[in-house]
């Protein structure tokens, strides 16, 4: 891994330098990262408590069948563009259903059986009117299982103009006990939270942040909230967020059916206040400024 060691002399320096003061901003957000993939050299993160290689399979059925990246783009549907980035480099994806392309998610994404909390992070740029392909797309999506069971991702509507999602799905049995059809679920129960009026835009980056707690608590207690450009922009609470993941299944899956740049992935081990989400907006060189 690129960064790994580096950041861990760091990280345990920084611990032993405010030991005996109030901790800084940089040093709380550096060490609860879980996961950071910058895009600047390749398509593998630069630091990563599981695996750090970014894999694709021809389907997400045939996931079980997938083999890692060792390139720097794959033809076609992904490329590191040079210069392009909220922070220097960028991953440009051009992709439909399939292949698809995910990062492991054991390790890498904080999950117990019991109460867990944890952050999302990252940047895009596109206009989603004129870029994207026709259909739903999710840029990013954290699931074992499929989209409305076990999921946490965001996407875009396949109607123009396109409305920006936050999705945060428990098993389906705790949110849709019934086994409803999509379309007869009362929209106050689906757990989502849209946005309309959207920056997004070809000309300027968006940051994006999903922060979460009490989740597989077995009550009512779960608590999401989310960010657009260091902004709240909504939360679902009082809602029971159970995921029976199995931590060897679970995968952080990109770009599926989506087309625009990709920048700073990052996952955290707790729910980030407004104030350290807008301290990750607002780094002049992003998290490069809490790594040597």
């Amino acid at each position: 891994m690129k960064r790994v060691y580096f950041f861990i002399l760091t990280l345990t320096v920084s611990l032993f330098a405010t030991g005996c003061g109030k901790p800084s901003t940089n040093t709380l957000l550096q060490e609860c990262i879980t996961f950071f993939a910058s895009f600047d050299q390749d398509l593998g993160a630069d630091y990563a408590f599981g695996n750090n290689q970014l894999f694709t399979s021809p389907s997400w059925s045939l996931r079980g069948e997938a083999v890692p990246l060792d390139s720097l783009t794959f033809p076609g549907q992904l490329e590191i563009h040079r210069g392009e980035g909220r922070y220097r480099d960028a991953l440009w994806i051009d992709s439909r259903y399939e292949p698809v392309f995910f990062y492991e998610g054991e390790n890498n994404f904080h999950l117990s059986e019991t109460v867990f909390a944890g952050t999302l992070s990252f940047w895009l740029r596109l206009d989603p009117d004129v870029t994207l392909h026709p259909g739903f797309s999710d840029p990013v999506q954290i699931t074992s299982r499929s989209w409305n069971d076990g999921a946490l991702f965001v996407d875009f509507t396949d109607r123009i103009p396109r409305e920006f999602r936050f999705a945060i799905f428990p098993d389906r049995t705790v949110w849709d006990p019934l086994n409803l059809e999509w379309d007869d679920v009362p929209e106050n129960q689906r757990p989502m939270i849209g946005i309309r009026n959207h920056p997004f835009s070809m000309d300027t980056w968006t940051h994006v942040a999903i922060a979460f707690e009490n989740f597989n608590s077995g009550k009512p207690d779960g608590i999401v909230k989310t960010y657009l450009n260091g902004v709240f922009t909504g939360s679902l609470s009082e809602r029971e967020m159970t995921f029976s993941w199995n931590p060897s299944e679970v995968k952080i899956w990109i770009g599926y059916n989506y087309r625009g740049y990709l920048d700073e992935l990052i996952l955290f081990n707790r729910s980030l206040t407004a104030e350290e989400v807008m301290k990750l907006y607002s780094l002049e060189n992003g998290i490069s400024d809490l790594l040597p």
